[in-house]
């Protein structure tokens, strides 16, 4: 479905709500041997087309909830935003796994159930707020996955829907928690302290809103930089009550409260520092009690959480590189069926006379070309000899220039991979590494020292195109790892009908990429097949580039960096 008000004079504003979803299940299926299950909640929202009067939908994943371990009654922290149109209807489906691994392929984990509703359904029929359903057992569409588990629990398993208007914020809090002299509640040990935080409601009600970690065996425990947005916290008001409950965790039993306080985000700035009561004990040992150890906040800040489009407006440059394959599995450009054909009627501004490459740089590049102010975009061609050359290179420059790889727009790329051809001859293998570490040299070049606020020149997209399995994948993963650090995306245009499976695999969308004791902490990597969107550019390029404004946000909030000119 487009999420997009109508027309008319009002502004936008003034049509749409931010709205705050978090879920709890209740009665949950253990489908694990010796342990509860361990949830996680999937949402998707119903996305409708129309084309030459058929009505084509599907359901885009467009977040998750964390994992919960060993509950069959979780209160899911993490909160999920959208705007709410009334005058739309807004299908949204929960999806409930139980996580056997730390893939979120379907098939590698347990169904438990789902629920499909409208906005509307959870706005309108809910109770102080919350909305409550069954979950059933049947497969949604587009779920690969068994379910027969669930179909024979004998359990009835239910789905809690938190919904509210929110404030719009684009502040955060972030602080240091620093415990001292916390009671002891392990026999053999310490205790193993988090916090829990709570909003209270108008009507007493308690909306869970963070979980610190864990921190093993100690009566001292210092949690740093926690983070927690505005919206989250009081929802843009100082003096909403919050509840600050600590516990010592306890893997196969029920978690030891060691003590609470409550405190408005206004009084933590003014008081900074809070006795945790435990009312049992206190009872327990009357007028000897003093406290169950104290929470100290420092470092405590509210700073402003800036936008995507905070970084392009405000002097922030997108940085745009393709990289062309000329591997000889593409075919004779001559021939027909070669995916480099040079068409006889070729007019570059006539999308249904170009090629497969033609058809994904024009795709990509006209909605890239006006971020950067300068309008010159990078171009290379791999896994060919290029230029008469004797020798197969990986991160050519097809200006023939390799101090100078830059063209004018899309119409200087279409002309450069165009004159290419005609010297280029065709080879392999397909080497991805030598043009992401060319790419990442760039992006390292002018990047000031991350976790100080500072400016951000740049963010760089580097747009692989190619036509078959890759032959360094190690090499490329590695790469791909190294480049978590740096304001860099990388987009993989699949074309033609290969086998694209390893390049699935880059894409970190399902699953986190690693290689030996290496992990990637950031998804930059989004793979999209050519064959699915061929016939439509602008479908082509809103799948392709709708995680970028995600990945320039978390590059800049993990590193601390800000829009170049505020």
């Amino acid at each position: 479905m487009n999420i997009a008000p109508p027309n008319s004079n009002f502004n936008a504003s003034e049509l749409v709500s931010k709205i705050e979803i978090k879920v709890s299940c209740e009665n949950l299926p253990n489908f694990d041997t010796l342990t509860k299950s361990d949830p996680k909640v999937f949402i998707f929202q119903e996305k409708v087309t129309y084309a030459n009067n058929t009505k084509n939908t599907y359901w885009e994943n467009i977040d998750s909830t964390e994992r919960i371990k060993n509950s069959d009654n979780p209160v899911f922290t993490k909160s999920i935003y959208m705007d709410y149109y009334f005058e739309m209807i807004q299908n949204l489906r929960f999806v409930v796994f139980d996580m056997d691994s730390d893939s979120n392929e379907w098939s590698k984990n347990d169904f438990i159930g789902y629920a499909e509703k409208t906005v509307g359904d959870l706005i309108s029929g809910s109770q102080n707020n919350v909305y409550q359903c069954d979950l059933l057992t049947t497969i949604p569409s587009g779920i690969n996955c068994s379910n027969t588990k669930a179909k024979f629990s004998s359990k009835q398993a239910k789905i809690n829907i938190r919904i509210q208007e929110v404030v719009n914020s684009p502040y955060e809090f972030t602080m240091d928690i620093i415990g001292s002299d916390l009671d002891k509640k392990d026999t053999f040990g310490k205790s193993d302290p988090f916090i829990i935080i709570s909003r209270i409601e108008n009507d007493s009600s308690l909306v869970k809103i963070f979980e610190t970690p864990v921190i093993k065996n100690t009566l001292n425990p210092k949690w740093k930089n926690i983070r927690i947005p505005e919206i989250s916290l009081n929802n843009g008001d100082p003096d909403k009550l919050l509840l600050w409950e600590v516990y010592d965790y306890d893997k196969n039993s029920s978690n030891d409260l060691i003590g609470i306080f409550k405190a408005t985000t206004r009084v933590l700035f003014e008081q900074n520092t809070f006795e945790l009561i435990n009312e049992k004990k206190k009872a327990k040992k009357g007028s000897k009690y003093k406290n169950s150890g104290v929470i100290k906040f420092e470092n405590l800040t509210r700073v402003r959480k800036y936008s995507f489009i905070d970084f392009p407006m405000n002097g922030t440059e997108v940085a745009v590189s393709f990289a062309i394959d000329f591997t000889a599995s593409n075919g004779d450009p001559n021939n027909s069926n070669s995916l480099h054909y040079r068409t006889p009627n070729y007019d570059m501004n006539n999308f249904y006379t170009l090629n497969e490459y033609q058809k994904a740089i024009s795709s990509i590049g006209y909605v890239l070309e006006p971020y950067d102010t300068t309008r010159y975009m990078e171009v290379y061609g791999y896994g060919g000899m290029f230029f008469n050359r004797n020798e197969v290179e990986f991160d050519c420059s097809l200006t023939g220039d390799p101090n100078n790889p830059s063209v004018l727009g899309v119409a200087g790329i279409l002309n450069a991979y165009f004159h290419a051809l005609q010297t280029t001859k065709l080879y392999g293998p397909t080497n991805f590494s030598p043009i992401i570490k060319k790419i990442s040299e760039e992006a390292k070049r002018d990047l000031l020292p991350p976790g100080q606020n500072n400016p951000l020149p740049r963010y760089y997209i580097l747009t692989i195109i190619t036509d078959g399995a890759i032959s360094d994948m190690e090499k490329t993963i590695a790469s791909i790892i190294n480049a978590n650090e740096l304001p860099l995306s990388i987009i993989i245009i699949g074309v033609g009908n290969a086998d694209f499976t390893n390049m699935k695999k880059l894409d970190g969308d399902n699953k986190v990429l690693k290689l030996n004791n290496k992990y990637s902490t950031r998804d930059i990597v989004q793979f999209v097949p050519l064959a699915d969107y061929i016939n439509d550019p602008g479908l082509l390029a809103q799948e392709t580039l709708k995680e970028i404004p995600k990945q320039v946000k978390e590059f800049a909030d993990k590193f601390k960096y800000k829009p170049r000119f505020l």
